[in-house]
């Protein structure tokens, strides 16, 4: 089942509904209670295995505070 993500038109809060798709269009109630939403554009991210278990050095790094990164090898 798809969250979408919803806007409270009156206090501006982003919150996500579990719905099926046939719903997507429906009403979503803010869960303060106000009832002026509105459905947004969901952003996400990814990363596949290979980014996460060896990660690319960065440029300036942590300046060597950190354990698991190429930033802390000398």
């Amino acid at each position: 089942m798809p969250l979408y993500e919803y806007v409270c038109d009156d206090c501006e809060i982003r919150f996500e509904v579990l719905r099926p798709a046939s719903r997507m269009d429906d009403r979503a109630d803010c869960p303060r209670g106000h009832v002026s939403t509105r459905r947004v554009l969901s952003t996400f991210a990814t990363m596949t295995r290979d980014e996460y278990a060896d990660p690319e050095p960065v440029s300036g790094g942590c300046g060597g505070g950190c354990t698991n990164c190429a930033c802390s090898v000398n």
